[in-house]
C-alpha cells in the first residue's frame, strides 16, 4: 500500500517548527502545523480503510476537511470519549488559526505560531496513542 501521508505529516511538522523558530514566518508555520495533523488524519483513514477515505474524491471540495475531521472524531469517540472531546476542541482551534493565517489580513505573531505548533504536537500524540 503506497501511503505517503505519514511522511508528509512528519515533513509538515518539521517545517512548522523551522518556520516558527528560524525565519519567523508565523503564518506559514501555522499552515504547516494544521496540514501536519490533517496529513496524519488522512494516513489514519487510509490505513483503517474507511469509507470516507475511499470516497474522498467524491466529496464536495467545500467542507471536505470538516467531513474528515468529524469522521475522525467519531472513530476516536468509539475508543476514547475523553480523547474525542480533546481532539475536536484542539482540531477546531487549529483549523481556525490556519484559516485566519491563510485567508485573513490579521497578523499572526509568534504566540499564535507557538500555540498552533503546540496544538499540532498535542494532536499528533493523541492520534498516535489511539491509532498506532
Amino acid at each position: 500500500m503506497n501511503n505517503t501521508y505519514l511522511k508528509r505529516h512528519r515533513e509538515n511538522l518539521l517545517a512548522a517548527e523551522f518556520l516558527l523558530t528560524g525565519p519567523g514566518h508565523f503564518c506559514s508555520s501555522i499552515h504547516c502545523s494544521y496540514y501536519a495533523v490533517f496529513q496524519l488524519i488522512l494516513h489514519i483513514h487510509k490505513t483503517e480503510n474507511t469509507y470516507i477515505y475511499r470516497d474522498r474524491d467524491k466529496l464536495d471540495r467545500q467542507g471536505s476537511h470538516d467531513r474528515m475531521i468529524n469522521e475522525t472524531f467519531e472513530m476516536i469517540e468509539l475508543r476514547d470519549k475523553v480523547g474525542a472531546g480533546k481532539f475536536i476542541r484542539e482540531m477546531r482551534a487549529l483549523k481556525k488559526n490556519r484559516v485566519t493565517a491563510d485567508y485573513q489580513e490579521n497578523y499572526m505573531d509568534k504566540a499564535w505560531g507557538q500555540a498552533s505548533f503546540g496544538l499540532a504536537r498535542s494532536l499528533t500524540t493523541l492520534l498516535q496513542n489511539i491509532f498506532e
